[in-house]
């Protein structure tokens, strides 16, 4: 569970519920006895049954983008991955660990994330991933990618396979990002992205998500930001999330709890102009919060496994393979997720907190409207 405060009181996230908490129920951060006991009575520290298993399949681990502060990339934006694409043969591994570990868990439903690299470096694997589990299993699928191949005809045959969500990220305003989320020709991607965005939206049901990436030079320009999206994509049909950027060597600034007032105001005018809030949830991963992979899996081009997104391609914290399974020490390798520092993590709390003041308000003006 996570403890954030909010403008009225405690917000307890938990993985089956969230619960604004008085003030007097929490102390140094911590719930009290009583804060406890209605938490408990509430169901918010419920840990639920397992319902799908996940599994993130890197089908590319190349990418068109040169992101320095990318955890794939060395920080002068050059990859540290060797290049591997999926093939045919790993894809039907896939399937069959995947099938193996959901037999062992005791469910009959997926959940499939198309990552890299830039997963649309391999088309050709996307689209196999999605038409073979798709035909074997109950499946829901998203991908991660920059959007800057995600064209309308590529778009279409994705939906056509069993595709439903795209997380996409932008990194601030149009001139800020085209700095920063560039290819190596140096030719800039906002306008493309967006475009592509919402193209998809118009000829296909996929849904998008759009993250933005915040260090404190994108902050000043983050309702900037909104107007541009707002000229170009379906709004109510688009879903929103700031999240800062981890530091993984680059010596990228983050911003702090200060900080996340300029982004809350953002959020606010997000919600006002109907974008949708990403909920903020509690810090549990199918992929890495249990050392043996019992809920999740994620697997590389080349079949080997990792604990989390963040360790792939780091020979020296690969757990196993598709072959082999988990190897008997994986614990000794094992990375978890979110390693942020403690102002991100300031900034992440306050930030999470006002969105879901955000949300309760909004939510509030649905029942006096009704």
């Amino acid at each position: 569970m996570r403890l954030v405060r909010g403008a009225h009181g405690w917000w307890c996230i938990g993985r089956s519920a969230t619960a604004l908490l008085p003030e007097g129920l929490v102390a140094g951060g911590k719930l009290t006895p009583e804060g406890l006991s209605q938490v408990r009575a509430a169901g918010v520290d419920v840990v639920p049954e397992p319902d799908h298993y996940s599994l993130t399949v890197v089908t590319s681990t190349g990418c068109n983008l040169g992101c320095s502060y990318c955890f794939q990339n060395s920080p002068d934006g050059r990859r540290r991955i060797a290049p591997a694409r999926i093939d045919a043969g790993n894809v039907e591994k896939c399937l069959d660990f995947a099938e193996e570990r959901m037999a062992a868990l005791g469910v009959t439903k997926l959940e499939l994330l198309l990552f890299g690299g830039e997963p649309l470096l391999n088309p050709a694997g996307c689209l196999q991933l999605l038409r073979a589990f798709g035909a074997r299993m109950q499946v829901t699928a998203g991908m991660i990618s920059n959007g800057v191949l995600l064209t309308r005809r590529m778009a279409v045959r994705l939906a056509e396979a069993g595709l439903g969500h795209v997380q996409v990220t932008l990194d601030g305003a149009r001139e800020l990002h085209d700095t920063s989320r560039i290819p190596l020709n140096g030719k800039p991607t906002f306008d493309v992205i967006l475009a592509n965005v919402a193209a998809a939206q118009k000829h296909t049901r996929l849904r998008f998500t759009l993250r933005v990436n915040v260090i404190p030079a994108v902050l000043p320009g983050l309702t900037r930001l909104l107007d541009q999206i707002a000229e170009v994509v379906d709004v109510p049909g688009t879903n929103l999330a700031i999240a800062p950027v981890l530091d993984y060597g680059a010596g990228v600034p983050a911003p702090d709890a200060r900080a996340a007032r300029q982004a809350l105001d953002a959020c606010a005018k997000a919600s006002e102009m109907g974008f949708r809030l990403v909920r903020p949830r509690d810090e549990h991963c199918d992929f890495c919060s249990e050392t043996d992979g019992r809920l999740g899996a994620v697997v590389s081009a080349d079949g080997t496994l990792f604990s989390c997104w963040d360790a792939v391609g780091e020979e020296e914290l690969a757990v196993g393979g598709l072959d082999t399974g988990y190897h008997e020490s994986s614990h000794e390798r094992w990375r978890r997720c979110g390693g942020e520092l403690p102002h991100t993590r300031a900034f992440s709390d306050a930030l999470d907190a006002g969105v879901l003041d955000l949300i309760r308000a909004g939510a509030q003006k649905e029942v006096t409207r009704s």
